[in-house]
């Protein structure tokens, strides 16, 4: 069993935070439709966590961790517009908790593990950075908590591996419930300034996704420069063996300001000759 506290002081990056002026911008096709814009502000807040890991077997273990963050002046990161170059802003509140349960089997020759995890990742009241947002989203952010754009609720994974005569044949998998995006609303939401918004900003995700990936190494012992120790290694991977297409952002929300996908099937060799 453990517990734990950590009381953390984390400043914003400064090498994303910019230096130039928004005004250059006034009367032009890219003037902002904000234009307050605060400095990045250091984040405190107060860590909390407590699991239990159990070993049943000698081969068989399990456990389950829990977490509780508290955060003024939350730091986040976001690409907002078409590159991908990231700006530090804050939330005033924030929140992020959740539960992360493990297990594992070892055997002899054979393995297998299988992780499940679920989280909730919030903030409340853009405070730094303003130009980067809507009018309405602001003002959204003002008043309610909402989800941040890497917030997945939910988490799995497994995998598992079987060695025989210095080969070794792999798998693992990977499920996700899908990152964050605008919810619609039909009629709209009435804002404390009056104005109707018609989404909540990271009020969605996306459809859930999976992705398979396997492998397969051989250690060549007997090699004339090898030995058991430093024998050479090679491995053939196939990452997303069926190909899935699965989007991992759409370009809404707060946070990310272009579509993203995951990665097509891809093949992958590799060699390893430690020299000690």
């Amino acid at each position: 069993m453990h517990g734990g506290y950590s009381r953390y002081f984390s400043p914003p990056p400064f090498e994303l935070v910019g230096g130039k002026s928004i005004q250059k911008f006034a009367n032009t096709t890219n003037e902002p439709e904000v234009t307050q814009d605060s400095a990045p502000l250091p984040e405190e807040a107060n860590y909390y966590d407590v699991g239990v890991q159990q070993q049943f077997t000698p081969g068989l273990t399990a456990g389950i961790d829990t977490y509780y963050k508290q955060s003024t002046n939350l730091i986040d990161e976001g690409q907002f517009g078409a590159p991908i170059i990231l700006t530090p802003f804050n939330y005033r509140y924030g929140q992020q908790y959740g539960a992360e349960f493990t297990v594992n089997y070892a055997t002899g020759p054979f393995s297998i593990y299988a992780n499940a995890s679920t989280q909730r990742a919030r903030g409340k009241d853009v405070e730094t950075a303003q130009f980067n947002f809507s009018a309405n989203d602001l003002e959204y952010t003002t008043n309610h908590y909402i989800s941040l754009d890497h917030e997945q609720q939910y988490t799995g994974s497994a995998g598992a591996s079987y060695l025989w005569n210095d080969t070794r044949f792999s798998f693992d998998m990977l499920l996700g419930s899908g990152l964050r995006e605008d919810l619609p609303v039909p009629g709209g939401v009435l804002l404390a300034n009056g104005v109707t918004s018609y989404d909540i900003p990271n009020g969605a995700h996306l459809p859930y996704y999976r992705q398979v990936n396997m492998g397969v190494s051989h250690t060549f012992k007997g090699f004339p420069l090898g030995s058991a120790k430093n024998a050479p290694t090679v491995r053939f991977d196939v990452v997303n063996l069926f190909d899935t297409a699965y989007e991992i952002r759409n370009g809404t929300g707060i946070g990310v300001g272009a579509p993203q996908w995951g990665p097509r099937r891809g093949f992958f060799g590799g060699i390893t000759f430690p020299l000690y």
